[in-house]
């Protein structure tokens, strides 16, 4: 929940150093419980009454306050509700069945219908007639109420009819002070520039997961390297990402309250602190978010809890008022998809990974929430994906549509880990309009308008990072072991030279494989490399089919099941076989049948 930021009730106090801090005014105590439920029977005895009937000055005059009454009005309104009425509440079934039968079943119909009538009559109706003429409409249309039901059957979809319920059970005081307190402190939060949390000692696998936990949640984020030691995690505001403060703000302050809980439930004994900047009348102002904060808020976990909340979901975080980041997942449990802060990350894994299963990104494998990469000074950039093949791995930042203070604050991180990390594998993807602002990087880049192509990632990956003359230079070094296998086992399948000489596309496995074959033993594209002994053993099996075969000829498919049986392997490619012996000849009577047969 947030208030109207005028409507919060706060302080102002000088910070050790100078700096303006703002205290918000929290609800505590017995006298404060007493005023609320005040506040709370006053809303009870108004149950029933139309909104034109109720009174916010009465709500306003208990709490002393006219700010104060406001917010706790809107806490409150959690629990109640103005409903509005419909015409079936004022009327039996067998009017409102009159009615829906004339074409009268709603209101506005009702004063169109009223209106015409007194059109008909000249287009006015003196007072003294009022009530004679409301009577004569109301027995027209079957209603046996008198003008007063007219009156507010025609009126039933104004605002002011609303009627006061009840959603479900009376709220208790503590309920509505703990609601009135947060929704004090996640304004503020919404308002704010940035929310940093300084971190002392903090494992680095739960900086990480930290980090990415406010990243999924569609909040900017960065992290950096604190002095003298620790790190600094700040978290940016409305101003930052072209959001509002009831939309984007409500985010970040969900984000920064779970992340505060979660922090303090992960190294309770940790030296850390969160503090929010703000603009309040044209001054920057502070706000300081600590233990207390959360304890007044009734957020911080009990003793009991701290330990069953130490690992950090790594799936999409659901954050709300009440709760916690979720932690219900074992160790050895994973997401079936990891969730992203942007549509455009999550359509280039999606994409990439499907090209992956297919076998088309030439060994390259994703990987989601890699390591962060450290440069100095104090810089910490923790990248969106990794590209990992063999010993090979490629970092890669999607720059998202960001404000240009935001972009220039990411640049200036992507300038330090050039300078200190100029043999790191780095790519960037960054929006058309910007590619003029990253253009003077060494990083290889990928402009983009609407989405990331994978197919444009896995050429530029290639191209930059595919080392394909090293690799075909240390492929000749496995000729030999190849070479011994073939001999010993008979059969080497041509996707396990593939992965031995490290050729990742069928073009650079038939450049490097064309000189694999030796005296005693021979490579066949899409079969594999086959000593001379099997050569001719599926040679002779061949022949003997034949020979025991209708009209000396057998379908192609079964003289490939008769080699496969003899390499003790799945069918191969049987006409790349074939090309070997002048003796046989394929013959393809029709589009869908082949034979094989002698020539």
């Amino acid at each position: 929940m947030l208030f109207s930021l005028t409507n919060i009730r706060r302080r102002s106090v000088r910070d050790p150093d100078g700096e303006l801090a703002v205290v918000p005014k929290l609800l505590h105590g017995r006298a404060s419980l007493r005023l609320v439920e005040q506040t709370t029977k006053l809303f009870d005895a108004g149950v029933g009454q139309t909104r034109g009937e109720y009174d916010v000055r009465a709500l306003e005059a208990v709490m002393g306050d006219y700010r104060l009454g406001r917010c706790i009005e809107a806490c409150l309104l959690t629990w109640y509700s103005f409903v509005q009425p419909g015409i079936g509440d004022l009327l039996t079934a067998d009017e409102l069945q009159l009615l829906e039968a004339a074409g009268l079943a709603s209101p506005s119909a009702l004063r169109l219908a009223l209106w015409d009538a007194a059109n008909a009559r000249g287009g006015f109706v003196a007072p003294g007639e009022r009530d004679a003429f409301l009577r004569d409409l109301a027995a027209e249309w079957g209603l046996a109420g008198n003008s007063e039901g007219i009156d507010r059957l025609v009126l039933l979809d104004r605002e002011a009819s609303a009627v006061l319920m009840l959603n479900g059970e009376r709220p208790r005081a503590a309920e509505v002070v703990q609601l009135y307190n947060r929704g004090v402190v996640k304004t503020l939060l919404a308002h704010s520039t940035d929310v940093q949390f300084r971190l002392g000692s903090l494992p680095g696998e739960a900086l990480r997961k930290v980090y990415f936990i406010a990243k999924r949640s569609g909040v900017l984020v960065d992290i950096e390297k604190a002095d003298p030691g620790g790190f600094v995690l700040t978290l940016y505001g409305p101003e930052q990402a072209f959001g509002t403060a009831e939309k984007y703000g409500r985010r970040l302050a969900n984000v920064s309250l779970t992340l505060l809980r979660s922090l303090l439930s992960i190294a309770p004994d940790a030296a850390m602190h969160g503090t929010a900047s703000l603009i309040l009348h044209d001054r920057p102002y502070r706000f300081h978010l600590t233990g207390e904060v959360l304890e007044r808020l009734e957020y911080a976990p009990a003793p009991s809890e701290r330990e069953a909340i130490y690992r950090l979901a790594e799936r999409e975080a659901a954050y709300s008022v009440g709760s916690a980041v979720d932690v219900d997942i074992r160790e050895d449990e994973e997401a079936s998809e990891p969730s992203f802060d942007s549509l455009i990350e999550a359509a280039l894994y999606r994409s990439f990974k499907s090209l992956e299963k297919q076998g088309y990104t030439h060994g390259w494998r994703i990987q989601r929430e890699p390591d962060p990469l450290l440069a100095d000074p104090g810089i910490v950039l923790i990248p969106d994906f990794a590209f990992v093949r063999g010993q090979r791995r490629v970092f890669m930042e999607v720059a998202g549509f960001w404000s240009a203070s935001y972009r220039e604050k990411k640049l200036s991180k992507l300038r330090a880990l050039a300078n200190d990390h100029a043999d790191t594998a780095f790519i960037l993807a960054v929006p058309l309009e910007a590619a003029a602002t990253f253009s003077g990087l060494p990083f290889p880049t990928i402009a983009y308008k609407k989405d990331v192509r994978a197919t444009d990632l896995l050429d530029l990956l290639n191209r930059h990072f595919g080392e394909r003359e090293e690799r075909q230079e240390a492929a000749q070094l496995h000729f030999v072991v190849l070479r011994q296998q073939a001999e010993e086992r008979g059969y080497v399948p041509e996707r396990e030279i593939a992965s031995t000489l490290q050729a990742y596309s069928r073009t650079e496995l038939l450049a490097v494989a064309s000189n694999l074959g030796g005296p005693d033993c021979l490579y066949i594209a899409g079969v594999g490399l086959l000593s001379t002994g099997i050569i001719e053993r599926i040679r002779v099996a061949l022949e003997q089919a034949l020979d025991a075969s209708l009209n000396g000829r057998m379908p192609l498919d079964d003289a490939g099941s008769v080699a496969a049986q003899c390499l003790q392997a799945a069918p191969g490619a049987i006409e790349a076989l074939v090309q070997l012996w002048p003796e046989f000849q394929i013959e393809r009577p029709s589009l869908f049948d082949s034979f094989l047969r002698r020539a």
